[in-house]
């Protein structure tokens, strides 16, 4: 369990130094730079950009290579360089040229850190190895806002120097600490491992589920402010403990909802998982904002009892040599979400009404855990022997 324990502490760092920039955004592209709004959302457009791009590209390398440690230091260290550079530049092309740079050298580091956890099902089960690793995630983007605002408040500086400083002492933490697991199988090539995302067609479910997810929290992240602001005028102090609301309860449970996981099968926690928080989602958009605190609550447990499954579910398709290209394949497309999320809610916003907005996303969710139930149940029934009966050993 050491190693897992390494990889919760580097994901939380990680996740805590990408968040605290968030704040910022306005101080630190908008008035330095005099753009648009428009132009200031590229800030963060093209570094979700280079998360598509590169998931991929750095799975297939490190399942070529065998090997995921260096490539988990070389992530952690180029985002920390790049974090740091970016508060040096003095034109918006060159930010957002960085900015780009710094989400190739992000999903490096993140997806390989997921993969990692994966590696270690010999000595852990995946579900708990992936519940810690995507409990750190949620932790560090449930307290990188408040404490990226709180520094902004003092200097919009600071937070980048703080994220900067945070990462070099993850890649320190991962040189002398992380071990690779031993006797790794290694893909025979680049394209044989990515060759996988093709004929390996059981895939597409736990990929299914990460676009999807990830396409919701797009609505959360870029309609839910401007609805509470907008519908129930809302101060940004609210906003942000509403948010809180649902992001602890959802990183809290994400290491509950692996080990259900590896109890019960996968199946059970993601189709039960999504239905509620579909009808969550649904509950948002039509609520007063006293039941919304409810809402926010139940929504964050029950995405903690799918996200876990869904990612331990990849681990369990994939074969061993291939899990770096597979995990790739499982951030690619909730990268691909994420990007989509904001654009579809806000479009959907101003063309129909924040309600619809939500509603959409809530029967997405729903739809989804529905249309898979029968390949869902299936993949349990074939991979939960294998999943369920891991002897630990130790790490």
């Amino acid at each position: 369990m050491k190693n897992i324990s390494i990889l919760g502490l580097l994901t939380f760092l990680l996740m805590l130094s990408v968040s605290m920039v968030y704040p910022v955004l306005r101080p630190f592209v908008v008035d330095r730079f005099d753009t648009t709004m428009t132009q200031a959302s590229l800030f963060v457009s093209v570094n979700l950009l280079a998360y598509v791009i590169f998931a991929i590209v750095w799975g297939a390398l490190s399942d070529k290579a065998g090997t995921r440690r260096p490539f988990i230091i070389a992530g952690l260290l180029g985002n920390s360089a790049m974090m740091f550079l970016i508060t040096r530049v003095d034109s918006l092309g060159v930010l957002l040229s960085m900015r780009f740079i710094e989400g190739a050298f992000s999903i490096m580091a993140f997806s390989l850190i997921m993969t990692s956890a994966l590696d270690r099902a010999r000595t852990v089960r995946i579900g708990e190895g992936i519940g810690i690793v995507a409990m750190s995630f949620a932790l560090g983007n449930a307290f990188g806002s408040p404490i990226g605002g709180r520094l902004g408040s003092i200097d919009p500086m600071y937070p980048f120097y703080a994220g900067s400083t945070l990462l070099l002492i993850a890649g320190i933490i991962a040189y002398y600490f992380l071990r690779d697991v031993e006797s790794m199988s290694r893909a025979v090539s680049v394209r044989n491992a990515l060759r996988l995302l093709l004929t390996e067609r059981r895939l597409i479910v736990p990929f299914a589920f990460s676009f999807v997810d990830r396409f919701t929290v797009g609505f959360f992240v870029s309609v839910f402010p401007l609805y509470l602001g907008t519908v129930h005028d809302a101060d940004p102090a609210t906003i942000g403990l509403l948010m809180f609301a649902f992001l602890l309860p959802f990183a809290l449970l994400q290491y509950p909802g692996g080990r259900i996981s590896e109890r019960v099968g996968r199946a059970g926690p993601i189709i039960a998982g999504s239905i509620i928080y579909g009808i969550s989602i649904i509950g948002v958009g039509f609520l007063d904002i006293s039941a919304l605190w409810y809402v926010m609550i139940i929504g964050g447990m029950s995405g903690a009892f799918m996200f876990s499954p869904s990612a331990a579910l990849t681990g369990d398709i994939a074969p061993e040599d291939k899990r770096g290209v597979a995990m790739g394949g499982f951030n690619f497309f909730g990268s691909l979400g994420f990007v989509v999320g904001p654009f579809a809610g806000g479009l959907i916003a101003d063309t129909y009404g924040f309600g619809a907005s939500f509603a959409f996303a809530g029967i997405s969710e729903i739809i989804i855990a529905l249309v898979f139930i029968p390949a869902l149940v299936r993949i349990t029934r074939e991979f939960r022997l294998r999943s369920m009966y891991v002897v630990p050993k130790p790490d």
